[in-house]
């Protein structure tokens, strides 16, 4: 045993004295901990998901933001014939609109409302150009007279009541050559003549669009929707009857939602289940006791509370990937007690008096864990600047954790051991196990160094070829779980309703929204850019575009169909109307409004100002008007990515856009694009800074450059192992799996840091294997446990990062063992024995 410096001997002798009173403080602060869980919120919302740092993680965040239905619940009815589906979807959306906790439900486009609003003056400026020859036609005497007659017969029709007030507000069927026009101008069946509700080709299928109060979705706010959902849909089954046949599916933000808290729950569980199992077969199988628990997880706990309070204090809500940084810390924190607990157990052999034996230890360990946490925190503060919100929070919650770790060691765990020892209840000591087959291993490697080297030099080298093809997915959906209902119900609505998968869209604003001219130009421009789409679409880049544009005409546009409109023979065919209609015995004043509408031209109207009474179930999905700014939504879906870049760059490029107007082209491919383009710098700053942080730590510490570069050598080969494996099996990277590289180098390094320190102090490769070597596999173990229970969550995300992290520090340990007593050299002893010489002085 070596003799300890006087001031570590001072300070755990004024532990000693006070390790009562630190172990209460501890656990006052513990309690703190415990209470600060209960402000804890957990974010599974999709937006948390979503990069943040770029110009088109901005738009896309914008894009999402006002059009992302993130306070929008989309219900799937599905039923075994039409009047089925319609009748149960009647009942339920007022269910629903019972329920406290909605706002609004639109189950359906109200005919007679917006038949009325055509009736005031809304289809002339509705009605397109291209038009007027259809229009001209319903109008001429003959046709007005064959009106009369066949609304005559139609309403002689038993069962035809229903028809009555869509022909008194329509007798020529004007308002079906509108439909026609507007059903033309979308891909979806939204907007065919007859439709009442968004309903499938078939009609045994209907969508609800529900709107809750509470838009945020936290675990509370999704749990109580969820609830809010469940008792309208009882409701509505108790009042239909036999609604056994009729099944209701949700997806959107909320269904999303919904499924990542289910799935939270059960990770959370395993996670702890694993970590927990994971820590006690090491322990046990790298001790064959368990009593060291209290002393290597008391800290650790203690740790990790106050690292979750100071996380809910600077960070706020913690969202789906940020859960992961207890199991990664349960791994990363333990490693240092572990050293701690087995260096103090070889001191206490060989010394009787624990405090001795206790100020040896921290001799020993506290520059190299001091080094070790340094490394590895600034790796983890270096993830904290991803784009990735859930990724960056995890960087800044394990550096937090790290550094809080080393005055849990070094003082709390210091503690504990004291008044446990000064108690007599701390087991009888034995010297740990001497890792012998690690030490042989080591010792071969030393002396056949000129095979060893060159041999593991080639390997890498071969992996750094191999590198060059590992790749990185950054399809969002890929970090989701792929057996995903709402996913699988999104499909569905897709292909059974005719929507799109808008890969596309136009997003125009004002935020000058008392200004009449902005909010006319923004109509304006959204009509240029669905013209544009056209175009783009007869070129074959764009396979389909969904707008506003028939429903919202501008100013400009309305005065166009107007001048139309009054050219139009509607006088005469008023009055013919009149005639026919009397001689068929029809009161002619219930048509009044049908008269009275041929006979006026309206006067152009603001069309964003009152949505067009009826449709809003299809208006609010692309029309949203608030205090902040007026926005309009044109969706386009491209043939591919290259096509949806070339559109973009189009649209920006050659759309002149008025003062106070603005205009974003956005999709998840190019956010995506911009995001393996963002993760690829990431990961290039990451490496760069954390190899940079590194260089300096190290090279301040050895104050040598031979030794510098073999302990580097180590985490820096690691990684490239790591590329080379995923570019040989053709394994993606993902956004967020990407950070365990740069973390690799800081957490490679401290099985490196604790070994070259056994060395210093022995002397001999075998000898520092032997006494070092069962603590670093130990800690190795737990570390990647830690990440390993996070490789079964079903989150691609959270699995991908786990199993690389594990696969990275297997190869870490195996180069550590394999290759740094290859480069271990006498002279490294020659700093040591000049430190000791200063202390002695």
């Amino acid at each position: 045993m070596s003799e300890p410096a006087p001031r570590t001997l001072t300070y755990v002798r004024w532990l000693g004295a006070r390790a009562g009173v630190v172990l209460v403080g501890s656990v006052v602060l513990a309690l703190l901990g415990v209470l600060s869980l209960f402000r804890l919120e957990f974010d599974v919302g999709l937006v948390s998901m979503l990069p943040r740092g770029a110009e088109r993680f901005a738009d896309y965040q914008r894009f999402v933001e006002r059009f992302g239905a993130q306070d929008l619940v989309i219900a799937l009815v599905r039923a075994p014939d039409p009047a089925t589906a319609r009748t149960f979807g009647t009942e339920f959306a007022a269910a629903l609109e019972e329920r406290p906790e909605i706002a609004d439900v639109r189950a359906r486009v109200d005919r007679e409302a917006f038949l009325r609003a055509l009736g005031e003056g809304a289809l002339p400026r509705l009605m397109p150009a291209s038009r007027r020859g259809e229009l001209e036609r319903r109008l001429s005497p003959e046709n007005v007279d064959a009106a009369v007659v066949g609304m005559r017969s139609a309403l002689s029709v038993p069962g035809a009541i229903g028809l009555r007030s869509a022909l008194v507000s329509d007798p020529l069927g004007l308002a079906v050559v509108l439909a026609e026009a507007l059903a033309a101008s979308r891909p979806d069946r939204a907007l065919a003549p007859g439709a009442e509700s968004l309903t499938s080709t078939d009609g045994r299928k209907l969508l609800l669009l529900i709107r809750p109060f509470e838009a945020g979705y936290d675990l509370q706010d999704v749990e109580q929707l969820a609830l809010s959902l469940e008792a309208a849909e009882r409701v509505a089954r108790d009042r239909f009857g036999n609604a056994s046949a009729v099944t209701v599916d949700y997806t959107g933000a909320f269904a999303h939602a919904r499924e990542d808290a289910a799935l939270l729950h059960r990770d959370i569980s395993l996670y702890i289940f694993l970590a927990l199992v994971g820590v006690l077969a090491v322990f046990y199988a790298g001790y064959r006791d368990l009593r060291i628990l209290p002393f290597v997880t008391y800290h650790l706990s203690l740790t990790t509370l106050l690292t979750l309070a100071l996380g809910i204090v600077l960070l706020g809500k913690l969202n789906l990937i940020s859960l992961a940084f207890a199991a990664i810390f349960y791994g990363l924190g333990i490693d240092a007690a572990i050293h701690f607990y087995t260096r103090f157990l070889e001191e206490r052999v060989a010394c009787e008096d624990p405090e001795q034996a206790l100020s040896a230890t921290i001799d020993a360990l506290l520059p190299p864990t001091l080094l070790a946490t340094a490394t590895t925190a600034i790796a983890f503060g270096a993830v904290g600047f991803s784009s990735l919100e859930g990724v960056a929070q995890l960087g800044w919650l394990t550096a937090i954790g790290l550094l809080l770790n080393v005055p849990g060691t070094f003082v709390v765990m210091a503690a504990l051991l004291l008044w446990f020892e000064r108690r007599g209840r701390l087991a009888r000591v034995r010297a740990p196990t001497r890792a012998t087959w690690l030490a042989a291993v080591a010792v071969w490697v030393a002396r056949h160094r000129r095979v060893s080297v060159p041999v593991v030099g080639v390997l890498f080298a071969l992996s750094a070829v191999s590198a060059r093809h590992a790749s990185i997915d950054t399809d969002l959906f890929h970090l989701r779980p792929a057996e995903s209902r709402a996913r699988s119900v999104e499909k569905e609505i897709q292909r059974e309703f005719g929507f799109t998968d808008p890969h596309g869209s136009v997003l125009v604003e004002t935020r000058n929204i008392g200004d009449p001219d902005a909010i006319d130009s923004v109509v304006r421009v959204a009509e240029i850019v669905t013209e544009s789409l056209r175009g783009a679409q007869e070129a074959g880049d764009v396979r389909s575009v969904t707008s506003l544009a028939p429903l919202l005409p501008s100013r400009t546009t309305q005065r166009e169909r107007l001048d139309a409109w009054a050219a139009l023979p509607r006088e005469a065919a008023a009055d013919r109307l009149e005639v026919a209609l009397d001689a068929a015995g029809f009161r002619t004043e219930m048509f009044a409004s049908a008269i009275r509408m041929l006979r006026e031209v309206p006067a152009p109207a603001d069309p964003t100002s009152e949505v067009l009474p009826g449709l809003e179930i299809l208006i609010e999905r692309q029309l949203e008007r608030d205090d902040e700014a007026l926005s309009i939504l044109v969706s386009f879906t491209p043939t591919d990515a290259a096509a949806l870049e070339r559109v973009a760059d189009r649209l920006v490029r050659e759309t002149v856009l008025p003062p106070g107007v603005s205009l974003i082209v956005t999709g998840r491919p190019l956010m995506e694009a911009e995001l393996g383009r963002s993760a690829r710098r990431e990961l290039l700053g990451f490496l760069g800074f954390v190899l940079a942080c590194t260089v300096i730590l190290i090279g301040a510490h050895e104050r040598r450059v031979a030794p510098t570069l073999a302990l580097l050598a180590i985490p820096v080969g690691s990684v490239v192992g790591v590329l080379g494996l995923a570019g040989f099996f053709g394994i993606p990277l993902t956004p967020v799996s990407v950070v365990v590289l740069p973390l690799t180098i800081g957490i490679g390094l401290d099985d490196c840091l604790y070994l070259v320190e056994r060395y210093r102090e022995s002397g001999d490769v075998g000898e520092a294997v032997a006494r070092g070597g069962r603590a670093l596999s130990i800690t190795t173990a737990t570390t990647i446990a830690g990440f390993g229970a996070l490789a079964l969550s079903r989150y691609p995300a959270l699995s991908g990062l786990g199993t690389l992290a594990a696969v990275s520090l297997a190869i870490c340990l195996a180069t550590t063992i394999v290759l740094l007593p290859a480069l271990l050299s006498p002279a490294w002893l020659r700093r040591s024995r000049e430190d000791s010489s200063v202390v002695s002085s």
